[in-house]
C-alpha cells in the first residue's frame, strides 16, 4: 500500500494552541487522504468525510461523558487520524497499523501521556470497550462510541454500506458465482437488495447486544440500529424507494471511480416517503446535527 509520510507543518517549538493542533491534523489528513484516493485507497466507508465526523462527534461525545478540555482536543485529534492507514479491501487489520503510523508523525511533537492517549485510541478503536474498562480513556471510548454507534449505524449506514457493497471485490465474485451480470440493471438490482439485506442481518444482530455497551447509550443505540431495521424491512417487503436508494448507492459503488459518498447523499433523489426519510436523517447527520438527538435521548451530560 502506498502510504508514504506526509510533513506536518509546524511552527518550531509548541503550538500555540491545543485548537491550532487539531487544525493542523485537519490540514494533514485532508491531504493525506487526496493522496490515498489518487491510489484508490479510499472507499465509501472510510474517506476524509468519515474521519471528520467520527473527530467531531468524538469530542462532542467527550464533552458529554464530562471529559476536560484538553480530553476533547485529544479526541479530535485521534477522531481525525484513526483511519491513517487503511485496507480498501478490508482484510488487513488496520488500527496498529495506523496508530504506530501516527505516533510516528508525532511523537517529536507532544508529550508522552498525551501521546499515549491518541495512540490507544487509534490502537483499540475497532472493538468495543469492557464495561469495566469505560471512563478510564474516554478518548478511546469516545472514538469507538463515534465510530460504531454515530458513523456505522443509523439512516446514514443504509446509503454508506450499500454503496461500500458495490466497492467490494469480494461481494462482486459473489454475484459473479450465483451468474449475475453487473453490467445488467435487474442483476444489479438483485446484487443490491441481497448483499445489502446480508450485511445489515450481521450488523442489526451485533449492535442489538446491549449487555456489552453502556447502559447510558442504549437509547441512543436503539434508535440507530431501529433506522437499520427499517432498511431491512424495507428490502424484504420490496418498499420501491428502499430498493431505489439501495440500487443507486450500490450501483454507484461499482464504477471504476466512485464519487465521494457525501455529495452521493446530497444528491440522491427519493422515489417515496421512506427513502426521503432516510435522506433526510442522513442529512441532519453529516451535517453534525445527530448530536441534538443523542441528548434528547441521553441526556445532557454525565457527571465525572
Amino acid at each position: 500500500m502506498k502510504s508514504g509520510h506526509h510533513r506536518l507543518k509546524y511552527h518550531k517549538g509548541r503550538f500555540r494552541s491545543k485548537t491550532k493542533r487539531v487544525k493542523v491534523i485537519e490540514r494533514y489528513m485532508r491531504a493525506a487522504f487526496r493522496k490515498m484516493e489518487m491510489s484508490k485507497e479510499v472507499t465509501s466507508a472510510h474517506h476524509f468525510g468519515h474521519v471528520s465526523r467520527v473527530s467531531l462527534y468524538a469530542g462532542k461525545l467527550v464533552n458529554f461523558m464530562g471529559g476536560q478540555k484538553k480530553l476533547q482536543y485529544l479526541a479530535r485529534i485521534s477522531g481525525y487520524s484513526h483511519d491513517r492507514i487503511r485496507d480498501p479491501t478490508e482484510l488487513v487489520s488496520h488500527e496498529e497499523r495506523s496508530a504506530s503510523y501516527m505516533r510516528e508523525l508525532l511523537k517529536k511533537r507532544y508529550e508522552k501521556k498525551p501521546m499515549k492517549i491518541i495512540y490507544e485510541a487509534s490502537r483499540r478503536h475497532g472493538e468495543l470497550p469492557a464495561l469495566s474498562e469505560v471512563g478510564k480513556n474516554i478518548v478511546r471510548d469516545s472514538i469507538v462510541f463515534a465510530d460504531k454507534f454515530f458513523e456505522a449505524n443509523g439512516a446514514y449506514i443504509a446509503f454508506r454500506r450499500a454503496m461500500f457493497m458495490g466497492e467490494r471485490v469480494d461481494r462482486r465474485k459473489q454475484a459473479e458465482g450465483k451468474g449475475w451480470d453487473l453490467k445488467k440493471p435487474e442483476d444489479i438490482r438483485k446484487a443490491a437488495i441481497e448483499f445489502t439485506k446480508d450485511e445489515s442481518v450481521k450488523r442489526i444482530k451485533a449492535f442489538s447486544d446491549l449487555s456489552k455497551i453502556p447502559e447510558f447509550m442504549h437509547p441512543f443505540v436503539k434508535y440507530q440500529v431501529e433506522w437499520q431495521k427499517r432498511l431491512l424491512s424495507g428490502l424484504e417487503k420490496g418498499e420501491p424507494g428502499m430498493i431505489n436508494l439501495v440500487t443507486t448507492l450500490y450501483t454507484e459503488g461499482l464504477k471504476e471511480k466512485p464519487r465521494q459518498l457525501d455529495p452521493v447523499i446530497k444528491e440522491y433523489k427519493p422515489i417515496a416517503k421512506e427513502d426521503a426519510k432516510f435522506k433526510k436523517e442522513a442529512i441532519d447527520y453529516l451535517d453534525g446535527k445527530l448530536f441534538t438527538k443523542f441528548e434528547e435521548l441521553c441526556g445532557k451530560k454525565l457527571r465525572r
